[in-house]
């Protein structure tokens, strides 16, 4: 069984769209991005609005799961506060 550490550094979210994948971690760091033959069809500005928009998404994805991760363990009045 893992620790309540290794838990946490197992929190990956995934996030899709105009072929676009990113994955990040608790932190929202991206650990992963990839683009599909769509992808190169979409002009470079809004390639990167695409991206962060996915980033945005999958991080906050991330957090809601480290969250629940904690709440396993730590009191409900802690995570509040």
């Amino acid at each position: 069984m893992m620790g309540l550490g290794e838990r946490l550094d197992a929190v990956r979210r995934e996030a899709s769209a105009s072929g676009v994948t990113v994955v990040v971690d608790l932190h929202g760091k991206l650990v992963d991005l990839s683009f599909m033959r769509e992808a190169l069809a979409v002009r470079p500005a809004e390639l990167a609005a695409v991206v962060r928009r996915l980033v945005d998404e999958a991080a906050a994805e991330a957090l809601a799961e480290g969250m629940s991760v904690l709440a396993d363990v730590v009191p409900p009045e802690l995570l509040t506060s």
